[in-house]
């Protein structure tokens, strides 16, 4: 890549990070929500950086500077790093998932089954990226442009063929996914969350921009979930050719799901039910993870996976019978994950419900294995998502005990954050704790259980650190729940001491 003037060099890497650039570097000023890159442009200077893409001219910069002007550098930045990796989503089959709740999830189980029929397969997510033997840790759950599109890249030379993209509203806000098409699209559900500053203004702005998915990408098929309220305003935008959907209350849909039945399962809360197809074949779908939620999750995963093996053409398996016992052993790291620990008799289950929409599903699908107390560890993000936390504190009063703590309180103190999530449980009179830390609250939890109870730490999930004042500390819940279980004094738990 070679910009025009006088720029002499060859551009053998792309940066927003004045910290990475050096020679032979294209610095894009990127206007941030916090800092404006074009006041780093000096500091890539200085660094031997000479090329920049901006949007005015940025201050203390020399004579030999070549820079290009654009309005919006963010916008430009997505096809910019396509170009630069020689456009690699052109070589793979992206299949996009949007949603609320449960893109994880489902993203996870169209990779196992497609994995299952002998697909090369990659994903991008709130879990990382993965592909072969690589597994790579992510800032966001869309990653920007320059990272997303050295994964492709990454993924193409590794030989992958269809990519798994978890699609996040603020990647379709903020251009990261600008000139990706997604033949396969996948709409979970939508409720009211990422609210505020630094975010979406309000929710029609957010159901707007998730609504881009499916209208400004290339969809050919789309795979809904009928029950959600917002399936018709994502449908009316969509461009799909192909409409795909599962519910558990209609039954002309291309999946309908029955009630599912609960049970343990070798350390797993467990799911049974059957999928009625529209020809009248019924498929047993068996998930070491409970709930309706995950069953659900599960059918817009097999009608995804099949729609893709149909469009690769292949002869790979496409019937849904012959896909669904690929789920059958399927988990997922924080996410309905039971802990094992010294004390018999509690269960601990570490689920990433961080609003209350997911966390009114965590607390429905766990209250199915009848435990005598359902106590919930919860907190809320602070300094931003303060929309979030009235809906987490109702979810969260439908446990029998709840103990209101932090959740990556980063910049904001954590009594802030917590005073609102206890109004709320205060008004509706219910019985709980608040302790501050984290930490502390696990403690608490572990030496106030019971036999019988049921412990539900939610929020973390698969994260393995706290946020606080902008820099992640290690902090593992799993790691921390067994060191304090095994503090216990056995003898004392058993008498209920």
């Amino acid at each position: 890549m070679r910009l025009p003037s006088r720029l002499s060099e060859e551009i053998t890497a792309l940066s927003c990070d004045s910290r990475t650039a050096g020679p032979g570097t294209l610095f894009i000023c990127l206007r941030g929500a916090q800092r404006d890159g074009h006041a780093f442009a000096a500091e890539a200077y200085a660094r031997g950086t000479r090329a920049f893409l901006c949007e005015f001219p940025p201050a203390g910069l020399a004579s030999d500077a070549a820079l290009a002007f654009v309005p919006d550098t963010r916008a430009a930045l997505a096809p910019l790093a396509a170009a630069f990796y020689g456009h690699p989503e052109r070589a793979l089959s992206l299949i996009g998932i949007t949603g609320t709740k449960g893109k994880s999830t489902t993203a996870e189980m169209i990779c196992r089954l497609l994995g299952a029929a002998g697909v090369s397969v990659g994903y991008i997510g709130s879990g990382g990226a993965r592909y072969g033997g690589t597994r790579l840790s992510t800032d966001n759950t869309t990653p920007e442009p320059l990272t997303l599109f050295r994964l492709l890249s990454d993924m193409r030379r590794h030989g992958v063929r269809a990519v798994v993209l978890e699609v996040s509203s603020q990647a379709l806000a903020t251009h990261r996914t600008d000139g990706l098409i997604f033949p396969i699209t996948v709409f979970t559900n939508l409720a009211r969350d990422h609210i505020g500053v630094g975010e979406h203004p309000d929710f029609s702005h957010y159901r707007e921009e998730k609504s881009r998915l499916f209208s400004e990408h290339g969809a050919r098929v789309m795979v809904v979930d009928a029950d959600d309220g917002a399936t018709p305003f994502m449908l009316a935008r969509a461009s799909a050719e192909e409409v795909l959907s599962i519910s558990a209350i209609r039954e002309d849909v291309d999946l309908f799901i029955s009630p599912p039945r609960a049970f343990r399962q070798e350390g797993h809360f467990a799911s049974a039910c059957l999928l009625h197809t529209k020809t009248g074949e019924r498929i047993p779908l068996s998930l070491p993870l409970p709930g309706l939620c995950n069953a659900k999750n599960a059918a817009l995963a097999l009608l995804a996976a099949r729609a893709y093996l149909l469009q690769a053409g292949d002869g790979r398996a496409v019937e849904l019978r012959a896909l669904a016992p690929a789920l059958a052993d399927f988990s997922l790291r924080g996410r309905f994950e039971w802990v094992k620990t010294a004390l018999p008799q509690v269960d601990f289950v570490i689920d990433y419900a961080h609003n209350g929409f997911s966390l009114s599903a965590a607390i429905e699908a766990l209250r199915a294995f009848s435990p005598a107390r359902l106590v919930c560890l919860f907190g809320s993000v602070g300094a931003r998502t303060y929309s979030r936390r009235t809906e987490l504190a109702r979810a969260a009063a439908a446990a029998d005990f709840a103990i209101v703590t932090t959740d990556n309180p980063d910049t904001e103190p954590p009594e802030d954050t917590m005073r609102e999530l206890c109004l709320v449980l205060d008004e509706m009179g219910r019985d709980y704790i608040a302790i501050p830390d984290r930490r502390a609250a696990l403690a608490y939890a572990v030496q106030h259980a019971r036999p019988g109870d049921l412990v539900l730490l939610a929020g973390k999930g698969h994260e393995d650190y706290q946020l606080i004042d902008g820099r992640r500390h290690p902090f593992s819940e799993r790691q921390i729940l067994v060191e304090e279980a095994a503090r216990m004094p056995l003898a004392a738990f058993v008498s209920g001491k």
